[in-house]
């Protein structure tokens, strides 16, 4: 059976980590929903960051976006290769959309030819 945790070391967590993602990384738009910015990495592992501002909804809202990002993530990290840094920026049209929804674009942009 495949890990589906998503451990701390598997995180983004601090603003250079970030950055760099953010400065270095290639782009992919998907329509109104996200961005995805990513940048390979030498630890061996990928690693997700989110960001949900607050022009995505309330605090509730971008809760529940960021739960379903992490989710998407937990389900289809054992299919890409190599290991990759990845930032997730949402966008507003997000928060409506169901989980399986959000998986199949999330996939298609992670999963396709970079």
């Amino acid at each position: 059976m495949k890990n589906f945790s998503f451990k701390k070391n598997e995180r983004l967590a601090k603003r250079p980590e970030f950055e760099k993602v953010m400065k270095e990384g290639k782009r992919k738009r998907v329509g109104r929903l996200f961005t995805v910015i990513f940048i390979p990495n030498e630890l061996g592992r990928k690693r997700l960051g989110i960001i949900a501002s607050k022009k995505v909804g309330n605090a509730v809202a971008r809760n529940r976006v960021k739960r379903r990002i992490r989710e998407t993530f937990r389900h289809i990290k054992h299919r890409i290769e190599p290991a990759l840094d990845i930032v997730v920026i949402s966008g507003k049209d997000m928060v409506p959309l169901p989980y399986r929804v959000i998986e199949k674009e999330l996939s298609n942009a992670l999963l396709t030819k970079r």
